[in-house]
Parts: C-alpha cells; sequence; structure tokens
C-alpha cells in the first residue's frame, strides 16, 4: 500500500495560528460551522448579508466546513489550513461556491427536519450539558467536552447526537472500540440518524470489519448520494473486499464531490491503478492528492512514492540507477588514499595505483575502469592496447569504506562478457541489449538471468573458483544456484523466480514489499507481524571467494 487505507489522523507538528476568512458565493445569510476532521473541534458562526464569515485561532490542519442555508439545506467541503494556504499574516481567503448539487436531498433534509419522540423527550439540562461540550471543543478543552457529553447520556440516554458526539471524539482520538459502542448506542436511540450511521461505517473499516461495514456504508451512499463521506467510505469498503472496479467508482465520485476530501480518495485510487498496472494514473491522482494538501503529515511519504513512481515509468531512469547499470565503469568515482603499502592519486582527471613492493621498488599503473556496482566491492582495471589487466588492489565499500587486496579471480575476457557491453572498441556497462537481445525481443526469462548468475565455468560460478566437493560454498556470485537449492523454489515449479523479488529495470524492494512476497504463500506466519523475513531466512553471509564481504544468501530456509 503506498498509505494506510483509513482516514488520516496524522497529528500536525505546527501550533501557529490561523485565521480563515471566507465568503459565500452567491452572497446570502447563512449559518457556518467548522468541524475537525482528524482531531476534535467544533466552532460556529454566522455569514453577514455579504456572505462573509470569519473562524479565529485556528490550528493548522483539515477540517470540514458546512454552510447551512434556510430553505437550501445545508452543504460540506474539506478545507485545508496550513502554510501552503495562508498569507504572511497566517489568514486563509476561502471563496465558497453554493451550487444547488451539493446540498443535501429533499428527502434527507425532509427527514433531518423530523423531530422523534425520544428526541422531545430530553431534558434541558441535557442540552445544556451539550452546549456545553460545543463551547468546550471551540477552546480544544477536549476532556471536559467528553465530560459534559457524558452528563449528558446520563441524564438522556436517548440522546443520539450526544452519542455520536462522544463517538466522534473517541474515533478522532483512536479509541475505535469505544468509537463503535457510542455510535451504535447513537443508532439505537434513533435508527434513522445519519451522521451515526455513516461514521459506525467507518469506525467498522478500522476495526477491520469489512463485511458488516459494507451494510452501513452502502445504505449511507444510498441514503445521501451527494455525501462524499458515503461515497469515499464505501469505495474504501469495496476496495479491502478486492472488488475493486466498484472501489473505483465509488471513489472517484467523492473526489468529484469534494476532491479535497479528508479520507484521502485518491491515496486508494492510486493503489487500484498500480494493481492495475497503470502507472501513470497512479502519479495522477499522487500529484491531485498534493495539490489538496500540500502541508499534510503525509505530504512526505507521497512526494517520495510519486518520485518512485516516475522513475519507474521510464525504465532507462529505473535501470540507471541500479548497481547492474555500472557494472563496468570507466570513468570510476574513488576514494583517494594516501597509507599502507598502496597509494591512489589522480590528475589529470585520471586514477592512478602506487603500490611498493618488499624491496621498496615503486611502480605506478593508471586505473582504466572498474567492474562491479560497487555495492560489494570495485575490481580495478588497467588497460594495455585491447587487453584489459586486474589490478592488485580492489575497493570494498563495506564499513566506511577501504582497499584491500583483490580477491583474485582470476581475470580474462570472460569476465568482461558478463560486466560489460561492446560496441566494436567501444566498452560500456551492461545495457537493454544484454536482456532484450538474449529474449529476441520479447520479455526476457529467468534463463536470460542464469547467463550471468549461474554457474558457468564450474559446479557452481562464473568466478570459477568452487571446489568440487562442497555443498555449501558460498561465492559472490551465489544467488541464482543457491535459490535452486532452495525448498521455496523446487516446491514452486516455476512461480517463484529472480523477478518475484527483483522486478524488471529497478531489482529491488523495500523490507514491507519482500514481506508481502512471502505472505503470498505464508499469510498467518509469526501472526503477520511486521517483521524483516531476509534476516532470519536469507540471512547475510561472508562470501568464502571475495575477501569475506557480506552478501545476501539466496538459499531460503528455515534458522537453527
Amino acid at each position: 500500500m503506498l498509505l494506510g487505507l483509513t482516514v488520516c489522523l496524522g497529528a500536525w507538528a505546527e501550533t501557529v495560528r490561523y485565521e480563515v476568512r471566507g465568503r459565500l458565493v452567491p452572497a446570502t445569510s447563512a449559518s457556518v460551522w467548522l468541524h475537525g476532521a482528524t482531531a476534535p473541534f467544533e466552532d460556529s458562526t454566522l455569514a453577514d448579508e455579504s456572505g462573509q464569515f470569519r473562524f479565529h485561532d485556528l490550528l493548522p490542519g483539515t477540517y470540514t466546513l458546512g454552510v447551512f442555508v434556510p430553505a437550501r439545506g445545508e452543504m460540506r467541503r474539506t478545507i485545508e489550513i496550513g502554510p501552503s494556504h495562508a498569507d504572511a499574516r497566517k489568514r486563509v481567503a476561502l471563496s465558497v461556491e453554493l451550487r444547488d448539487e451539493d446540498f443535501e436531498s429533499k428527502d434527507s433534509l425532509r427527514h433531518s427536519a423530523m423531530v422523534s419522540v425520544k428526541e422531545l423527550a430530553i431534558p434541558d439540562q441535557a442540552r445544556r450539558e451539550y452546549d456545553e461540550a460545543e463551547k468546550k471543543l471551540a477552546k480544544r478543552d477536549v476532556q471536559e467536552a467528553v465530560a459534559h457529553l457524558e452528563r449528558a447520556v446520563e441524564l438522556a440516554p436517548q440522546f443520539a447526537a450526544a452519542w455520536n458526539h462522544l463517538g466522534t471524539i473517541a474515533y478522532q482520538s483512536r479509541d475505535y472500540a469505544r468509537a463503535e459502542s457510542s455510535f451504535r448506542k447513537a443508532l439505537d436511540a434513533d435508527p434513522g440518524f445519519y451522521q451515526a450511521l455513516v461514521n459506525l461505517g467507518g469506525v467498522l473499516l478500522n476495526l477491520k470489519q469489512a463485511n458488516e461495514a459494507l451494510n452501513y456504508n452502502l445504505y449511507a451512499a444510498l441514503s445521501r448520494p451527494n455525501d462524499a463521506l458515503a461515497n469515499s467510505q464505501l469505495g474504501m469498503n469495496y476496495f479491502l473486499l478486492n472488488r475493486l472496479d466498484l472501489s473505483r467508482k465509488y471513489l472517484t465520485i467523492a473526489t468529484h464531490l469534494d476532491p479535497g476530501h479528508f479520507s484521502h480518495p485518491q491515496l486508494i485510487l492510486a493503489e487500484i491503478d498500480l494493481r492495475q498496472h497503470d502507472r501513470a494514473a497512479a502519479a495522477g491522482e499522487l500529484e491531485e492528492f498534493l495539490q489538496y494538501h500540500p502541508d499534510s503529515p503525509e505530504a512526505g511519504r507521497v512526494k517520495e512514492n510519486l518520485a518512485r513512481l516516475r522513475t519507474q515509468a521510464d525504465p532507462a531512469q529505473s535501470y540507471a540507477g541500479t548497481g547492474m547499470a555500472h557494472s563496468f565503469t570507466e570513468q570510476p568515482d574513488l576514494p583517494l588514499l594516501d597509507t599502507g603499502p598502496f597509494r591512489v592519486s589522480r590528475r589529470d582527471g585520471r586514477y592512478f595505483l602506487e603500490s611498493r613492493d618488499a624491496s621498496g621498488q615503486v611502480r605506478e599503473e593508471r586505473i582504466d575502469a572498474t567492474i562491479g556496482s560497487g555495492r560489494h566491492l570495485r575490481i580495478l582495471l588497467h588497460r594495455s592496447g585491447q587487453t584489459w589487466e586486474e589490478l592488485s588492489v580492489a575497493w570494498y565499500p563495506d564499513g566506511s569504506g577501504r582497499y584491500g587486496p583483490d580477491p583474485g579471480f582470476g581475470f580474462s575476457a570472460s569476465c568482461m562478457a558478463c560486466h560489460s557491453s561492446s560496441d566494436g572498441s567501444q566498452v560500456s556497462a551492461i545495457g537493454c541489449q544484454a536482456c532484450h537481445g538474449s529474449a529476441a525481443g520479447g520479455k526476457p526469462s529467468q534463463s536470460v538471468c542464469a547467463q550471468c548468475h549461474l554457474e558457468s565455468n564450474s559446479r557452481h560460478s562464473a568466478h570459477g573458483t568452487s571446489p568440487a566437493d562442497s555443498d555449501d560454498h558460498f561465492e559472490l556470485n551465489s544467488a541464482a544456484y543457491r535459490l535452486l537449492q532452495s525448498r521455496c523454489y523446487q516446491a514452486m515449479a516455476g512461480k517463484l523466480t529472480c523477478a518475484t523479488c527483483h522486478p524488471a529495470h529497478g531489482f529491488s524492494k523495500n523490507t514491507a514489499e519482500l514481506r508481502m512476497v512471502c505472505r503470498s504463500c505464508h499469510p498467518e506466519t509469526h501472526e503477520r507481524a511486521a517483521l524483516d523475513c531476509n534476516h532470519c531466512h536469507m540471512p547475510k553471509r561472508h562470501t568464502q571467494d571475495a575477501g569475506g564481504v557480506l552478501v545476501t544468501d539466496h538459499r531460503i530456509q528455515r534458522p537453527l
């Protein structure tokens, strides 16, 4: 997943206070209220005849703005308050267009105007407690607000609005069990109370009860088809049930109704696009999210995901960042060294290796290229005519990086066949042709990887140093033959390949992505704990042929 499915409740670090100066278009008198979407807050005011209204002393964050116009009803939209939307005086200018299609339907208005017998029986003291709670929320005194609401429902257990308020505060505090209980008590008091209905549908999603939540979210969307929250939650619900077409339908409706909605429907739409292998569409959804939520706590992660998607959409750009694309480097970037028996210096844009033998004789050789990605080591090469020669020193990046004795693979022209591409006299790193040419223009298969990442000159490795009597010899170039020894590989009948964990052009996945690969066959192992599977089942080991560098052992096994 790009991000979490449910409504974001991330905390805003900034404590600067803002002012909202709003204007209703067309101008009209109205009641205007502001509700904290991700943190408990409630305030209200009146818009004058010119449609002007103000809210003061607001913390940065996401809010739901509501407008009630007599004879037309109520409409809502999400607003975000933060530095990107404010001027130098911390003022946010807001223009709210009042469109007929944004107001609640006549049926919902008729129902909201009806007062139940239970509602009429609520004592005045309970209502006063409720009003005091709203005043405390306007001052962000959540503890006192909860105390007043609890007294209200103690005086009037049938007070549905008070139960719903308690549930909303619990939900925003991530106390989902208490939120569920409060919303159910609100519906027990008033089965037709829409706010409690849609809120219960939302909290059930957080409690991972998608099947039960569907009944509430579907009914909410049918009751109020113009409610962005109802449509967004229904879309999320269908996503959790893996009904992606219906999920896309309702999430798209939500973005049309309120593109900046606090439930962030664009993030789920982007995930659907990724599952359907449409990176460009996913990137578009993330760009729209950032347009409406530039200051949100999730913006940083979304920007990172967006940059990654853009890179993946361009195979050449993605491949350029891999170690394979640096398997041969004619102009390497090497650290200098001026201690010990070796000296690496640079002049006129070239590197030189100076060594001193036991007799004190100094020898200087030009470093013309390196082979090796630099993740594990780089072998230094000198070119003499058309011949490449291996120098006696190699670069090992482990720790802070070091020069050490060359591992002595017995460098020859055959090494260049896997580590470079050649176009006549021009030698370069491995390019597209290495894989796609071998696949005859089609999609490369496991056999293409095995051309270089498997035995060639010996029983095991292309490096040709494995003793014939060793079953557990572990080398730098061990990945493919160690994978073939894995029980997972042998039992999967060809379904587990290099590309399962190493996607084309990028070759790397993060810990969570690799864990998802393992979970596809072992969903209940370790009770779904967020562990690093590789750490135990594919640990790094010291190679026996490359100066003891650490390399992942691709033989998947149970640790002792």
